[in-house]
C-alpha cells in the first residue's frame, strides 16, 4: 500500500499533472484510539485545481482515512463524483449523492446547509473531488471530510434471548464513542411501522469492516451533520450482521433521524451498501425483514399489515404536512421521500423483507 502511493505520487509529480491540497487538523498525525473516531476538513476553495483536469481538486492526507464525504452551504452542485488513490493507482470516478440533512437531530442542529452521503473508500491517503451546477464547475464551494475510524473491540452479536429478537451488535459491541452522543432520546407513544433504507455510498467494504463503517457514519450523522447521533435504529451489512443505532432505539420507541416527516412512531432499518447499482444479499434481506418484524411485534403489529401515519411535512417529503397516509407496516423511504432510497435492487425485494419479518414478529 505505501510503495504503491509512493510510487504513484513520484509519478504524478514527475509528470506534473497534479497540484494538492494537504489536509491538516489538530488529531492528524496520530491513529485514533480505541474506538475513537476521527476526521480531517478542508475546504477546496484553499486547494489549488488539479492541472489538465477541469474542476478537480486533489486532496493528500497525512493520515490514512477510511470514509469521505463532501459538505456545503450554498447551493446543492447538481452532480458531484470522487475517486480515490489506492494500490498504486486511481480508482474509478464514483457519483456522490445528495444526502437530507434537515428535519433530523436535536433542536440544537448546527451542521452544514447540504451534503453527501458518506463513501466508505476504505484506507487511502488521497481523493480528488469534481463538482458541478449548470455546466458550471462549483468544487470550490465544497467542504471535505475525510473519516477515520478507530479500532474497536472483536465484534460480537449479543442473543435475543428468550424473545424473537435476532442477534444484535450493539453500541458497546461496536465501540461506539458516546461522548458523541449529543441527542438525547425523544420518545414516541409506540412504533407504528418499520421504514428501509440504504446507506448509499457503500459498496467496497468486508464483513470484517462493517463496525468502522458503523463508526463512521455514526460520526459523519452525530458530528459532522450536527444531528447528534446515528440517524438508523438499525443497521445491517452484507452478511447478514445487525447493528445498534440510535441510542435506546431497540428497547423505547425512540425518535430516528432517516426519514423527513415519518421520524416519529416509525423504525428505520438501512442496509450498509448502495442498492441502485448492488443486488442486496438474502442474508441482509432476511436479516432486515428480521429486526423490523421483531419491533413491530414489540407492540403486536402485524407486519404484514396496514398503517396510517400523519405526514410531519418538510423539503423533500412527498406529502404536505398534515397528509394522512396509509402505507405498509414495512415501507421503505422512497414511499414517502422524493429520493431513490432503498435503491431499485432492494424496492424490488420489498416483499422478500415483508416475509422475512413474520417469524420474528411473533
Amino acid at each position: 500500500m505505501l510503495r504503491g502511493f509512493i510510487a504513484g505520487t513520484i509519478a504524478l509529480a514527475a509528470t506534473a499533472l497534479v497540484t494538492t491540497g494537504y489536509a491538516g487538523s489538530a488529531t492528524e498525525g496520530r491513529a485514533p484510539t480505541r474506538g475513537e473516531t476521527t476526521a480531517v476538513h478542508r475546504a477546496l476553495s484553499e486547494v489549488p485545481g488539479t492541472r489538465g483536469s477541469p474542476g478537480v481538486r486533489t486532496v493528500r492526507t497525512r493520515q490514512p482515512f477510511s470514509m469521505i464525504a463532501v459538505t456545503w452551504d450554498g447551493r446543492a452542485p447538481d452532480r458531484i463524483t470522487a475517486r480515490k488513490w489506492q494500490d498504486g493507482r486511481w480508482s474509478r470516478w464514483r457519483e456522490l449523492a445528495p444526502l437530507s440533512v434537515s428535519g433530523h437531530g436535536g433542536a440544537s442542529r448546527s451542521g452544514p446547509a447540504g451534503a453527501s452521503g458518506a463513501w466508505w473508500t476504505g484506507p487511502s491517503s488521497e481523493v480528488r473531488i469534481r463538482a458541478s451546477r449548470a455546466g458550471e464547475y462549483v468544487t470550490g464551494e465544497l467542504e471535505l471530510v475525510a473519516i477515520t475510524p478507530g479500532t474497536g473491540e472483536p465484534v460480537r452479536s449479543e442473543p435475543g434471548g428468550r424473545t424473537a429478537r435476532p442477534p444484535v451488535v450493539t453500541r458497546a459491541g461496536w465501540s461506539a464513542d458516546e461522548s458523541l452522543m449529543r441527542w438525547p432520546p425523544e420518545y414516541s407513544a409506540t412504533t407504528r411501522a418499520a421504514i428501509v433504507h440504504h446507506t448509499v455510498e457503500t459498496n467496497d467494504y468486508t464483513c470484517a469492516s462493517s463496525a468502522e463503517v458503523v463508526r463512521g457514519l455514526y460520526h459523519y450523522h452525530a458530528v459532522e451533520l450536527g444531528w447528534g447521533d446515528i440517524g438508523y435504529h438499525a443497521l445491517v451489512d452484507k452478511c447478514g450482521t445487525i447493528f445498534e443505532g440510535r441510542t435506546d432505539g431497540l428497547r423505547r420507541h425512540v425518535v430516528g433521524g432517516h426519514t423527513k416527516g415519518f421520524n416519529g412512531q416509525t423504525f428505520g432499518v438501512a442496509l450498509i451498501g448502495n442498492f441502485q447499482t448492488a443486488a442486496p444479499t438474502e442474508s441482509a434481506l432476511r436479516s432486515t425483514g428480521r429486526i423490523a418484524g421483531w419491533k413491530l411485534g414489540t407492540v403486536g403489529r402485524d407486519p404484514l399489515g396496514d398503517t396510517t401515519l400523519v405526514s410531519g411535512g418538510g423539503k423533500g417529503n412527498r406529502y404536505p404536512e398534515g397528509t394522512a397516509v396509509t402505507l405498509p407496516r414495512i415501507f421503505s423511504h422512497r414511499d414517502v421521500g422524493d429520493t431513490a432510497c432503498p435503491g431499485d435492487n432492494v424496492y424490488a425485494r420489498m416483499d422478500t423483507i415483508r416475509q422475512e419479518s413474520v417469524p420474528a414478529a411473533t
